[in-house]
């Protein structure tokens, strides 16, 4: 199906421990604020259902809200930084895998050494580009990481307009 459409560009990013760092400052940043909001919501609802059963002397009722609380803010806390931690252990980022990216008109292609993948833009979630690199969300929580300077094919700025119009609403160009 892909091969044989023209490619347009064509980009080879390692993914090392600095660029997955850089990765991670960038997404605390664009997203901090709407976890910390849903956080202090949940902090806030589940305060007040432990203060409504004080207050109708439902003690036992009281006990378990406080223990779904303890449980949420652990969980809020510690599960990011597991998260980063698994990545950083994982074998994309330990092995310092290599992924090439091959843009078409429809869709792209991501390929390491042993698997291909192919992505539809309007499958994209987000996409951001910053100083030194594109990030192109799955998710929310998922990014493919193109480094601006290894392009083989095309230049950073002709790629620039292109993911801008492939997502039209969802690109956003970050300082």
């Amino acid at each position: 199906m892909v091969i044989n459409l023209k490619i347009l560009f064509k980009n080879k990013t390692k993914y090392t421990k600095e660029t997955y760092k850089q990765f991670v400052e960038f997404h605390s940043n664009q997203y901090n604020f709407q976890y910390t909001l849903f956080n202090i919501i949940i902090i806030a609802l589940i305060l007040f259902c432990i203060i409504l059963q004080i207050t109708y002397k439902y003690y036992s009722i009281a006990i378990f809200t406080c223990i779904i609380f303890t449980c949420f803010c652990l969980y809020r806390y510690f599960h990011p930084i597991s998260v980063v931690s698994k990545e950083l252990k994982g074998k994309t980022i330990a092995e310092e895998k290599s992924f090439t990216f091959k843009f078409y008109e429809k869709c792209f292609k991501v390929t390491d050494n042993l698997v291909s993948n192919t992505v539809k833009y309007y499958k994209l979630h987000r996409a951001f580009e910053t100083k030194d690199f594109f990030y192109l969300y799955l998710d929310k929580t998922h990014a493919f990481i193109i480094n601006k300077g290894n392009f083989s094919i095309g230049k950073p700025t002709d790629f620039s307009e292109f993911i801008k119009k492939k997502c039209f609403l969802r690109y956003k160009k970050v300082k």
